[in-house]
């Protein structure tokens, strides 16, 4: 039961930012806190290893958000937040319920919408067999002419490499031989967000298995076993498969931008709104990534605690991106920090340089997550 006195923080979303934000309550606030997590669905799905699954590297793993807010402490209601009433300060739900709050963190995520007209989008709900399909179809010699694309105005490209690279290697192993592999990307160079080493090993790693890159390439749909290039001619392939696009899932009484972003400072507080807060992909900071959104997470607690009397001193965002690749081999382990989008020369190794070493490098979440599942979500080499 909600305590009387305590400092009340309503956190609308059921991914990696409200999930972090909570545990992260929970450890520098106690019981100065009563914590309410809203969300839609009852489970939270630790989909990083969404590009695992098909090649039998890993699996997503699922997680009772019942549970996870009990073991905090926190109320979990299965609803979605609608509307704020910043002045009131309170929310008003799709179940009808009118939530009171002394802070509100926003943190609903994305939508994701299919990213070049024409290609197969990956991660596509529709199309949950859709890697393991093209598997099958490259073993029985059916498909020739792969490509892996990024659509304009994508910043966390990582999974696109992966499924090239794991694909490669799969064909190696199964003795399939397609003609072409292709990486098409408008980046300058190769997951070129973590800076030049980092970029010069998935380079390597690309040619090694034998990949073809485009970089500087702005893909713009796919028809007629053509991929359509902006300015320049076109890429003859037999499939394409494009990371999808996405947009902010958008609440009624906060501020966005026309994709449904939303402007924050530092401490994640959402300009012009008093006691609301922001973290996670729907910010409109542009790298949209698990890591990244456990930070603002972060940094979205510390402030919240602070006002609520926690002996804490708010930590601002400042992004460190860490990103696990996997290669079909050794994953490699990238670490570089962020300054307005662009790394550092960071960080490449091959073996962990965050614990634990899954895909989302989070300081409460991810401890959290390996105390209710035994050892976390695992990945396999």
């Amino acid at each position: 039961m909600a305590g009387r006195n305590k400092f009340r923080v309503v956190i609308a979303g059921g991914g990696v930012a409200a999930l972090e934000t909570m545990v992260a309550l929970r450890a520098l606030a106690g019981g100065l806190v009563d914590v309410i997590l809203v969300a839609p669905d009852e489970v939270f799905a630790y989909r990083p290893l969404a590009v695992a699954e098909p090649f039998g590297l890993g699996s997503i793993a699922r997680f009772s958000l019942p549970a996870l807010a009990a073991g905090c402490g926190a109320v979990f209601q299965q609803d979605a937040v609608r509307l704020v009433s910043p002045e009131a300060h309170q929310v008003y739900t799709s179940r009808g319920r009118t939530l009171d709050y002394q802070a509100l963190v926003v943190a609903p995520g994305v939508k994701s919408h299919g990213g070049i007209p024409g290609a197969a989008t990956f991660g596509d709900p529709a199309k949950p067999g859709l890697i393991g399909t093209l598997l099958e179809e490259l073993g029985a010699g059916l498909v020739h002419r792969i490509v892996f694309a990024v659509p304009i105005g994508m910043s966390w490209t990582l999974p696109v490499y992966e499924l090239a690279l794991l694909t490669a290697q799969r064909c190696a192993v199964n003795g399939s031989s397609p003609e072409l592999i292709t990486v098409v990307t408008p980046e300058e160079m190769p997951l070129g967000v973590f800076g030049s080493e980092a970029s010069s090993a998935v380079r390597t790693l690309l040619e090694d298995r034998g990949i073809a890159l485009r970089t500087g390439v702005h893909p713009t749909s796919f028809m007629d076993s053509r991929l359509e290039i902006l300015g320049s001619e076109p890429i003859e392939a037999d499939r394409v498969v494009a990371l999808p696009r996405v947009t902010g899932r958008m609440i009624e009484g906060v501020p966005h931008d026309g994709d449904g972003f939303i402007a924050v400072d530092r401490l994640g507080r959402v300009a012009g709104l008093e006691d609301v807060y922001a973290a996670g992909d729907v910010t409109s900071f542009p790298i949209k990534q698990g890591g990244i959104a456990a930070q603002q997470a972060d940094s979205v607690a510390s402030a919240i605690a602070a006002e609520a009397g926690a002996e804490v001193i708010p930590v601002p965002f400042e992004p460190v991106l860490r990103g696990l690749l996997l290669t079909g081999g050794s994953p490699a382990y990238l670490r570089a920090e962020i300054h307005r989008g662009k790394g550092t020369p960071g960080i490449v190794e091959d073996e962990p340089l965050w614990w634990p070493a899954g895909k989302i490098a989070s300081r409460y979440l991810s401890p959290y997550l390996a105390e209710h599942a035994g050892s976390g979500p695992q990945i396999r080499g």
